[in-house]
């Protein structure tokens, strides 16, 4: 049926119905407007046109409807940065300036280390050949009749040099095995080369294993006169990180009681030593024999002991314990019951 012949239906405020206005009729008008009325075009209502308007932002153009929206251009940097730019990529500072290869590097440093080495003929070539002997000799294959006749070699190498030689890694080594199996007599005859400069060998890292072999296979005479060479060093010894161990192996494993002693009275005091005869050798002794200077030898021992408290490795030491028990017994005697 037509719609022309249907009939508004009216409300009482006299407007019409609220449903669906006709098609084409449409508009967005509010009532207090007085401009035209905005109409809204469907996706393909004119030709030539875009079907619909896109909200995004266009890079240097005006959004549409809002004329005072600020342009953004493309702004071309200033010639400085230009210059600059053209610096980094030329020959002077570029890209092109390559940095120099690892391996050329290594190769570089390699030659320059040969070459050093070969400048000083008289160690190298015996560190060289000392090397090759000692690589067969310490072998276990190797027997007792080839191993004496590599040690006669080795012994004619290292002669008059065992000295500049004790403190290299590599070389150390092979001073180290000649001292293993060496007899008496070349023993001696290395000794005899090191013996003035045992302090200054047991504070290297690579030196101080040369005066523990001698500690372990070397005699008594000679494990006597390494003891008697700390003498006055102790204090510095324990406070070093390499020469520590070695005062320890010297007092755990070859010191007699005389020698014990004798390494420990130096973390005893001046005033202990001043006092201290072969008839009151120990400290509990010289405190009966002197009670007026307990207190001045008490105090002597806290100020050696101190720095060695604040080092964890050093209060390990046998040598150092015994000190601080000696401490603690005489300094608190009514807490004798006082553990470390």
């Amino acid at each position: 049926m037509d719609d022309k012949g249907k009939k508004l239906f009216m409300g009482k405020s006299g407007n019409g119905p609220r449903g669906k206005a006709p098609h084409g009729k449409r508009k967005f008008k509010k009532d207090n407007d007085t401009g035209p009325a905005k109409t809204v075009f469907n996706k393909g209502d004119e030709e030539g046109k875009p079907k619909s308007i896109s909200k995004k932002f266009v890079k240097g153009q005006l959004r549409p409807g809002n004329p005072t929206v600020k342009q953004f251009k493309n702004k071309q940097q200033p010639e400085k940065f230009a210059k600059k730019r053209k610096l980094q990529d030329g020959e002077e500072g570029g890209s092109d300036s390559k940095k120099p290869k690892w391996s050329d590097f290594k190769k570089k440093k390699k030659e320059l280390k040969q070459t050093r080495q070969t400048n000083d003929k008289s160690n190298y070539d015996i560190i060289v050949k000392s090397k090759q002997i000692w690589e067969s000799m310490r072998r276990r294959k190797c027997d007792m009749a080839k191993r004496e006749k590599l040690m006669n070699e080795l012994q004619k190498l290292l002669r008059g040099k065992i000295r500049n030689l004790a403190f290299a890694h590599d070389s150390t080594r092979v001073i180290q095995c000649f001292i293993q199996y060496g007899n008496e007599k070349q023993r001696q005859e290395t000794f005899e080369e090191v013996k003035d400069s045992l302090v200054e060998l047991s504070k290297s890292k690579y030196s101080r294993n040369i005066v523990k072999k001698f500690l372990m296979y070397g005699t008594k005479a000679q494990v006597a006169e390494i003891i008697r060479s700390f003498k006055g060093h102790v204090k510095k010894m324990l406070r070093h990180a390499e020469a520590s161990a070695v005062v320890e192996y010297a007092y755990n494993d070859k010191a007699i009681l005389q020698q014990r002693n004798m390494l420990a009275e130096e973390l005893y005091g001046n005033t202990f030593q001043v006092y201290k005869t072969p008839a009151v050798p120990t400290l509990d002794k010289v405190l009966e024999a002197q009670p007026e200077k307990r207190e001045a030898i008490l105090d002597e021992m806290k100020q050696i002991l101190t720095p060695m408290a604040q080092k964890e490795a050093v209060i390990k030491h046998s040598l150092v314990h015994k000190v601080f028990l000696d401490f603690f017994t005489y300094a608190l005697p009514k807490q004798r019951s006082v553990s470390i």
